[in-house]
């Protein structure tokens, strides 16, 4: 009877272990030597339906330091705070979240650090890291967090550095994909002028900036919502996203007193859950800092 018990224990503690949600890091980085260049993924694996992840990355300031981030491929497309980094902390801060919720394996965002300095060198998910359900109430939750560590060695005249981002940049041909831009007004914003909205992502690389032209100007960087210059109706407004590897898409919309827009199909599929997350969402993060 013992015996059938303590089995019964072991399966239901074994069982919630391998359910519970967790928060790991992967790197295709074998050796790694002075001067290199390479990627870390930042990964969670949920079994349940998540829609916001809040927390940072430590890592060890004195052998690594981060080039840049990139959230391509990443399954957050909302952003409240982030990503962000900095190499006097060794810190990489997010605070992301998804329309709809994620269930599964799927990448954060990467981190592409260069080595500096020759040991062993640690990346950790921060104790306060917190993973919120989308089960209508924001649930907050606990991830197991495994640690990362990349051992770093000395380079020989005769080895050349490695650049793995690089190489993985110029591999990605495909443009970015907008999945909505909208020309709208409303008296509590921009004093009832017209706006854009916009959003675009890119599964490889990720988008690195946005540009706008109306009418015959010139291309300028832009970040949404944008603020339209010329007013008068008719005014060609053309909207250019681009990742990191120069890939680009262009679209274009009119200013009409009918406020067109441009959109994807994929855009009805997600704007309700979008208006629902994003209330969620902030909602959330701002009872957490009262």
């Amino acid at each position: 009877m013992a015996v059938i018990i303590f089995s019964f224990l072991f399966f239901i503690l074994n069982f919630s272990a391998v359910n519970a949600a967790e928060v790991y890091f992967s790197s295709r980085a074998e050796e790694t030597r002075i001067g290199d260049v390479f990627v870390v993924e930042a990964k969670i694996s949920s079994p349940e339906l998540i829609n916001v992840a809040d927390g940072s990355i430590l890592f060890d300031k004195e052998k690594l330091e981060v080039r840049e981030l990139s959230t391509g491929g990443s399954i957050f497309s909302l952003w409240a705070s982030g990503p962000s980094f900095s190499n006097a902390d060794g810190r990489i801060n997010f605070v992301g979240g998804t329309p709809g919720g994620f269930q599964g394996d799927g990448s954060i965002l990467r981190a592409i650090f260069i080595a500096k300095k020759t040991g062993e060198a640690g990346l950790v998910f921060d104790d306060g890291f917190s993973l919120n359900l989308s089960d209508g109430k924001g649930t907050e939750i606990n991830p197991a967090r495994e640690p990362f560590t990349v051992s770093v060695s000395e380079r020989s005249e005769q080895v050349f550095p490695k650049d793995e981002w690089q190489a993985l940049v110029q591999e990605d041909k495909t443009p970015p994909e907008f999945i909505e831009a909208i020309i709208s007004r409303d008296p509590r914003v921009f004093d009832n002028n017209y706006f854009i909205s916009f959003f675009a992502v890119d599964n490889e690389s990720g988008i690195t900036y946005y540009e706008i032209r109306e009418g015959g100007g010139e291309f300028y960087r832009a970040e949404s919502p944008y603020l339209i210059k010329d007013q008068t109706p008719g005014v060609q407004i053309q909207i250019k996203a681009v990742d990191k590897a120069g890939n680009e898409k262009i679209i274009v919309l009119s200013l009409s007193e009918e406020a067109p827009f441009y959109i994807t199909s994929k855009f009805w599929a997600i704007l309700i859950l979008i208006l629902i997350a994003v209330g969620l969402f902030f909602g959330l993060k701002l009872k957490r800092k009262k």
